[in-house]
């Protein structure tokens, strides 16, 4: 827990001071595998270690790229994260779930792909013929209740496969995707 604290105080010092030198009232957000997860998280005006970050009153949109949302087997703070702000839980946040679907036989999966997707997709979704990132699969990554953008031969990350969320085109293919707030 103090691990997601210390992150989470960062990210509000960030959140406040772009809002504070832009002079604007909203951001969008984005969270990248747990940092997707711990987003939903910041959003929260319930207290967490302490602290009260109501990053909801900030937040227009909450992208999340390959998070592992829904997980059979979650860590105690995925759970956590899961049972107390289950899918697009503060209404005045547009959530978008974005999650790859990587052929593991092809080209663009990696040797570590290949190897290890299948555990990986079992130990969380408990499935081990899932379909997804490499390393999460896409029944977890896809947030219940958010707009959700799939993209074809995308890794979790570059060790995964060569083309992952924060490729260039990727990135391009889901940003044009989203319906923004």
């Amino acid at each position: 827990m103090r691990g997601w604290g210390n992150i989470l105080n960062k990210v509000d010092n960030c959140v406040k001071n772009v809002i504070e030198e832009t002079n604007t009232k909203k951001i969008d957000l984005i969270g990248h595998s747990s940092g997707g997860v711990m987003l939903r998280l910041y959003l929260s005006k319930d207290f967490f270690n302490g602290k009260k970050y109501g990053g909801s009153d900030f937040t227009a949109n909450l992208i999340t790229l390959g998070s592992p949302h829904q997980a059979k087997r979650a860590t105690s703070l995925r759970k956590f994260v899961d049972e107390k702000f289950p899918e697009n839980f503060f209404k005045n946040v547009n959530y978008i779930s974005i999650g790859g679907e990587l052929e593991l036989n092809s080209s663009d999966s990696s040797l570590l792909s290949k190897l290890f997707a299948k555990n990986s997709y079992k130990s969380i979704s408990g499935e081990q013929t899932s379909i997804g990132d490499g390393l999460v699969p896409l029944s977890s990554s896809l947030l219940n209740g958010s707009q959700k953008i799939i993209l074809p031969k995308t890794s979790h990350s570059k060790i995964f496969g060569e083309n992952w969320y924060g490729t260039n085109d990727r990135i391009n293919e889901w940003y044009k995707q989203i319906n923004w707030k």
